[in-house]
């Protein structure tokens, strides 16, 4: 990343594919060529005890944009199969191999789930610093908040705060409490299950017009078929959602709390950042302080619009 570029806040930069560059560097080094760009390690999740909150000005500060896999398989504690170095390695070896297409099809799980995230390194109190977190547009001399683990010779950093704006960059999928997530997964289902019973009512509702049926005795016709589609459908949802929301409930939302205990949020398992976001700017609309995310004239801020979802960047 060029200086003007580190300048420039992440919203407006393409990342770079994490798992593309591993690749690369597997090829390389399988055909006895150097590589000489340092790669970020993946992310420490969880972390291998608890966290803290340290405050202080930022002694300098430096970031990298990829997209990297955060979701439940990368915790340590997940009962998830993960995706391996292994899996990575196989992927260079088929390309090397000449069968680019499998080794795409290996990786292709992995990236289809991957998150947008800075890898921030820097110092902090006269102590190194470095991890994952959202966007950010932090600079050397910033005053911030910072949730870390120590880890043997650095902090591994997990969401860096400016307490004075109330804005978070916070670890890639670290967004609700586990409350919080468990009514967003019923919404989910709800929804799933709508749209499947709108395609096939509308189906059926085809197949009679195009078949010369009456119309008027429609659920007469299909009221046994759409009772047993509507409870196949809610039983189906209702078990994604729920085998979803225990596999989150104990990695992403449990770390998402520990997060939000040490910025002294309250009700932790009810917070949704998404939601507050959505209130704040809400207000600075209201007081005619908000601005266009896409205005690059203006400092960049969080924004609960859906094309900046994935910035894991919230007001807290």
């Amino acid at each position: 990343m060029t200086l003007g570029e580190q300048q420039k806040c992440s919203r407006f930069l393409k990342p770079e594919k994490l798992s593309d560059l591993r690749t690369k560097r597997e090829i390389e080094l399988m055909n006895g060529r150097s590589w000489t760009r340092k790669l970020p390690p993946p992310p420490v999740l969880p972390p291998y005890g608890p966290l803290e909150k340290i405050s202080g000005k930022l002694g300098s500060f430096s970031r990298e944009y990829f997209r990297e896999y955060f979701n439940v398989k990368a915790y340590r504690t997940s009962t998830l199969p993960e995706i391996s170095d292994g899996q990575r390695g196989a992927a260079a070896a088929a390309i090397v191999a000449g069968s680019p297409g499998i080794g795409s099809a290996i990786m292709a799980e992995s990236e289809s789930t991957n998150d947008s995230a800075e890898y921030v390194r820097g110092m902090i109190n006269g102590k190194p610093f470095r991890g994952w977190i959202g966007v950010t547009r932090l600079q050397a001399g910033d005053e911030v908040d910072m949730v870390v683990e120590w880890q043997h010779d650095h902090y591994e950093v997990y969401a860096i705060a400016l307490p004075e704006e109330r804005i978070v960059s916070i670890c890639p999928k670290c967004d609700m409490g586990h409350i919080a997530h468990m009514f967003w997964r019923i919404n989910s289902m709800f929804i799933l299950t709508v749209v499947i019973m709108t395609i096939v009512i509308f189906m059926f509702l085809f197949r009679d017009f195009f078949n010369g049926y009456n119309i008027t005795c429609f659920w007469g016709r299909y009221y046994g078929p759409i009772y047993m589609l509507l409870v196949g459908s809610l039983s189906v949802s209702g078990l994604i959602a729920i085998s979803a929301y225990k596999a989150c409930a104990s990695t992403r939302c449990k770390l998402a709390e520990e997060i939000y205990r040490l910025l002294n949020m309250s009700k932790v398992s009810k917070v949704n950042l998404n939601k507050k976001t959505k209130k704040r700017e809400q207000q600075l609309i209201a007081q005619r302080k908000w601005h266009d995310p896409t205005n690059e004239n203006y400092p960049a801020c969080p924004s609960s619009k859906f094309i900046y979802s994935g910035e894991n960047w919230f007001y807290y």
